[in-house]
C-alpha cells in the first residue's frame, strides 16, 4: 500500500520537511547538492571560506597523522600546531560549524572537501559513525584538537564497541568541539486510521491550541525527528505528535512499544518488546493524562485492562515499582487504578503494606488520592478490612485492626484534609531512630575533615576527563596534604601520596593525559625537604622505617631527583646516616631515574650513587664502568665494589678488564673486587687471567697474589692455567716470573 510519512514528536504541531512520501536516499543527496552552493558562488557573502577550507584540510591531515603515527610523534605535534594556527587566523568567526554529508562538508551552505583529503579522512569517518554536524570553537586548545584528531582516527574502533564518538569526546574532557549525532529514524506503522479516530485527533488538536499559549516553549519528550509515522496516503495529517499517536494507535501496549523504539538508536528485541509496557508505563500515562478528560478516562480504562492482562508477577512488580508510588505522589501513574475492578483494586492497594516502612494508615492516603465515588468507596473499604483481618497472626489483638478499619470507614472526601497520612510511615522517633541520630552526631564530631575532603577530591579526580580541571583539583589535594604534613601525620600523608600513583595507574589507559598530570603534580610535591623527612624517618625506629618505606613505594621513582639533590646539598652526616641507607634499601626503585644522572654527579654524591647502583643489581654495569679510569681513586674503588656487589658475568668481565688495563690503584682495587665476586664468576675470570701468558709475564707479582688467594679460596678449574705458569720457572732473567712459576708448582704439588 502506498504510504505517507509524518513526523512524530511531543509538541502538538511540528512542521515537517515535506508533506509527501519520504524521499529516497538518492533524492536526498540530490536535494542537498542543489541546496549547497559552490565556493565560487558564496565568496561574496562568506569571505573567509577559503581560510575555513584550509583549516579543515589541516584538520584532516592531522587525523591522517594520528591514524599513522603515535600521538607523541613530531609529525602529529606539528600537524596540530598548524591546525591551531589556521583556526586562530579566522578572526571573523567565533566558531567553525559544518554539517557532514556522505561525500563533503557543508560550511555556510557551501560544499567543501569533496574528492580531497577532507573527504577521505574527515567526511568518510564522521559519516560512518553517524555524526551529523560539528562545531569547533575558535578558542579550542591544542589538546582539544589533538583529542579530536585522535578520536576521529579511531572512530571505527569506537563504533565496533557501540560507543558514540560524541560521548567519547566528552569523556576525554573536550568541550570546545561539539559533535551532534544523527538519529536513526524509526518508522512507526499506523496503517489506515479509522475516520472516528481522525476526528478525535482534530478535536484534540483544537483543544490543545486553545489551552496552550501560542508563544510557549516546545518541550520534546523524545529527540526531534526521531520518529516517523507511516500512514495511508489519503490521510490528511502532515504531522503527528505523540498525543495524536496515542489516539490513532488505541492499544496502550503498542504505544509503549513505539515509545521504546524512540528511546534508543538500537533495534529492540522480542524480549524488550514484551516488557515495553513496564518500561514506558509512566510515559504512556503522562500522554493519556494530557488528553481531554473524557477521552483520557477511556484511554486509562484501556491501560488498566492492559495492566491486568500482564502475568501476575510482572503486574505485581509494576504496581509496587511504578503505579502505587505514583498514586501516593499524586502522579498520573496511579490514575489507572480507578479503572480496576473492586477486588483487583483492593488487592493492588494492599500491596502498599509490602513496603518496608509502610503502615496500614497508608491505605487511607491511597484511597484519598484515588478520589473514588462514595458508593464505590463503600464497596472497597470492606474488602480492605477483610484482607487486613485475614492477615492478623493467630493470638494477636484485633483491636488495632478494627481501629484501622474504623478510620477507613470514617474518612469522608468532603471533610477537611486529614494529617493522618503523615503517620503512614515509620518516621516517629523510636529508640532505634534516636540511636541512629546519636551515632550520626558522634560520627560528625569524630570525622577527620581533612581526610574526608581528600576522599571527595580524589573521587572527582577519577571521573574528571579534563586535565586542566584535574590540575586544579590536585592543587586542592596538595594543600590538604600540606595540612597533614604540618601536623606530622605521616601515615595519613603516606596513604594520600599512594593515592597519586594508584589514580595515575588506573587512568593510564583510558585518560593518559590525566595520568600524566597526576604524576607531574606528584613530582612537584616531592621536594628535597620532603625527601629529607622521609630519610630521617628511615633512620629512626622501626615504626619510622615502615612509614618511610610506605612513602618510597608511594613516590616511586619521582622521589629520585629530590634524593639526588640531597646527596649534593645535605650535610655529610645526613648523607651517610639517612639518605644513602634509604636509597640503597630502595635501590631497585630509584636506580632507573638516577643512573642517567650519574655522570653529572661529582665527588661524594657520585660515589654514593655508584653504591646505590651496586645494590640495584644487574643492568647498570655499563653506567658504572664509565666511571672507571677518571683519575679518582675513591671513585674507582666504589665503582669496583658496586660491580662486585652486582656479581653478574658482565660485571666480572669489567673487573677483569680493569685488572688488565687499569691504573696501578685501579688494578689493586679490581684485584680486591675480584675476590668479592660470586665464586663461579671469580673462578672464570681467574682462568682467563692466569691463562693469558702475556698478562702473567707482565704482572708476575699480581699473579703470585692471585695464586695465593686461589689456594686459600679453593678456586676450581685452574689446573691448565697453573700448569702453563709453572713452565715459566726457567726464565731466570725475570725473578718475579720465576717466583710465580714456583708458586704454581707448589699449588700443583698439593
Amino acid at each position: 500500500m502506498p504510504s505517507a510519512v509524518a513526523n512524530s514528536n511531543y509538541e502538538p504541531e511540528l512542521p515537517r520537511p515535506d508533506a509527501g512520501s519520504a524521499p529516497a536516499p538518492g533524492a536526498q543527496r540530490s536535494a542537498a547538492s542543489k541546496t549547497a552552493r559552490p565556493a565560487a558562488e558564496t565568496a561574496h557573502w562568506s569571505p573567509d571560506l577559503a581560510q575555513v577550507q584550509e583549516f579543515l584540510q589541516l584538520l584532516a591531515r592531522a587525523v591522517r597523522q594520528f591514524h599513522t603515527y603515535p600521538p607523541t610523534s613530531p609529525l602529529c605535534i606539528d600537524a596540530i600546531a598548524a591546525c591551531r594556527n589556521a583556526l586562530l587566523m579566522l578572526q571573523t568567526r567565533d566558531r567553525v560549524a559544518f554539517r557532514v554529508t556522505p561525500h563533503e562538508l557543508i560550511v555556510d551552505d557551501a560544499g567543501v572537501g569533496a574528492g580531497t583529503v577532507i573527504e577521505h579522512e574527515l567526511v568518510r569517518r564522521l559519516h560512518r559513525v553517524r555524526v551529523a554536524s560539528v562545531e569547533v570553537d575558535r578558542a579550542a586548545s591544542v589538546r582539544d584538537l589533538s583529542r579530536f584528531a585522535e578520536d576521529v582516527s579511531h572512530c571505527d574502533d569506537y563504533f565496533r564497541k557501540n560507543l558514540a564518538i560524541a560521548d567519547v569526546l566528552v569523556e576525554h574532557g573536550v568541550d570546545a568541539i561539539v559533535l551532534r549525532m544523527a538519529h536513526r529514524p524509526e518508522v512507526l506503522n499506523v496503517g489506515t486510521p479509522r475516520a472516528p479516530l481522525c476526528d478525535l485527533v482534530e478535536v484534540e488538536r483544537r483543544r490543545a491550541e486553545t489551552a496552550l499559549p501560542a508563544d510557549g516553549p516546545i518541550n520534546h519528550l523524545y529527540p526531534p525527528d526521531k520518529g516517523w509515522v507511516r500512514l495511508d496516503p489519503a490521510s490528511q495529517f502532515d504531522t503527528v505528535s505523540l498525543i495524536d499517536l496515542t489516539i490513532l494507535v488505541e492499544d496502550p501496549t503498542q504505544v509503549a512499544t513505539m515509545l521504546l523504539r524512540l528511546t534508543d538508536d538500537e533495534a529492540i528485541g522480542t524480549e524488550a518488546r514484551e516488557h515495553a509496557l513496564e518500561q514506558k508505563f509512566s510515559d504512556v500515562a503522562m500522554l493519556f493524562s494530557a488528553l481531554d478528560p473524557r477521552l483520557a478516562r477511556m484511554m486509562f480504562s484501556k491501560l488498566a485492562r492492559a495492566v491486568l492482562d500482564l502475568e501476575p508477577d510482572r503486574r505485581k512488580d509494576l504496581l509496587k515499582r511504578t503505579i502505587l508510588p505514583g498514586l501516593l505522589d499524586g502522579r498520573a501513574d496511579g490514575t489507572v487504578l480507578r479503572d480496576f475492578p473492586d477486588l483487583d483494586l483492593a488487592e493492588s492497594l494492599f500491596l502498599l503494606l509490602d513496603l518496608e516502612t509502610a503502615a496500614p494508615e497508608v491505605l487511607t492516603t491511597a484511597l484519598n488520592r484515588l478520589d473514588l465515588p462514595a458508593e464505590r468507596r463503600e464497596t472497597v473499604v470492606p474488602l480492605l478490612e477483610k484482607r487486613l483481618r485475614g492477615d492478623v497472626p493467630s493470638g494477636a489483638s484485633e483491636s488495632g485492626i478494627e481501629k484501622y478499619a474504623r478510620k477507613l470507614i470514617r474518612v469522608d472526601a468532603a471533610s477537611g484534609k486529614s494529617f493522618a497520612e503523615y503517620a503512614a510511615f515509620d518516621l516517629s522517633m523510636d529508640a532505634q531512630a534516636a540511636a541512629t541520630l546519636t551515632a550520626v552526631r558522634t560520627a560528625m564530631a569524630t570525622t577527620d575533615v581533612t581526610v574526608a575532603q581528600l576522599r571527595c577530591l580524589w573521587s572527582l579526580v577519577r571521573i574528571e576527563p579534563n586535565p586542566t580541571v584535574v590540575e586544579e583539583l590536585l592543587t586542592l589535594i596538595i594543600a590538604r596534604c600540606a595540612e597533614l604534613e604540618r601536623a606530622s601525620r605521616w601515615p595519613e600523608l603516606a596513604a594520600e601520596i599512594a593515592q597519586f600513583r594508584q589514580a595515575a595507574e588506573m587512568l593510564r589507559e583510558p585518560r593518559p593525559d590525566v595520568a600524566d598530570t597526576i604524576m607531574k603534580m606528584l613530582g612537584a610535591f616531592c621536594t628535597p625537604e620532603r625527601a629529607a623527612v622521609v630519610a630521617q624517618l628511615f633512620a629512626g625506629d622501626a615504626a619510622g622505617k615502615a612509614i618511610a618505606n610506605t612513602f618510597m613505594s608511594a613516590y616511586g621513582e619521582t622521589i629520585a631527583p629530590a634524593l639526588l639533590t640531597l646527596l649534593e646539598t645535605a650535610s655529610p652526616d645526613m648523607k651517610t646516616r639517612a639518605v644513602a641507607p634509604l636509597m640503597c634499601h630502595h635501590a631497585a626503585l630509584v636506580a632507573p631515574a638516577i643512573a642517567p644522572q650519574l655522570s653529572a654527579c661529582g665527588g661524594a654524591a657520585g660515589r654514593m650513587v655508584l653504591r646505590v647502583l651496586g645494590f640495584a643489581g644487574a643492568g647498570y654495569e655499563t653506567a658504572i664502568a664509565e666511571q672507571l679510569g677518571r683519575g679518582d681513586e675513591q671513585t674507582d674503588r666504589e665503582a669496583l665494589r658496586a660491580l662486585a656487589r652486582i656479581g653478574s658475568p658482565k660485571a666480572a668481565e669489567v673487573v677483569a678488564n680493569e685488572m688488565r688495563s687499569g691504573s696501578d690503584s685501579g688494578r689493586a682495587a679490581a684485584e680486591e673486587a675480584l675476590w668479592h665476586l660470586p665464586p663461579a664468576q671469580a673462578s672464570a675470570q681467574l682462568r682467563d687471567l692466569l691463562g693469558d701468558r702475556d698478562y702473567v709475564v707482565h704482572n708476575p707479582q699480581t699473579v703470585v697474589r692471585l695464586l695465593e688467594r686461589a689456594g686459600q679460596h679453593g678456586a676450581e678449574g685452574l689446573g691448565p692455567a697453573i700448569a702453563s705458569i709453572a713452565e715459566l720457572r726457567f726464565r731466570f732473567w725475570n725473578q718475579n716470573v720465576v717466583r710465580a712459576a714456583r708458586k704454581a708448582r707448589e699449588l700443583m704439588a698439593r
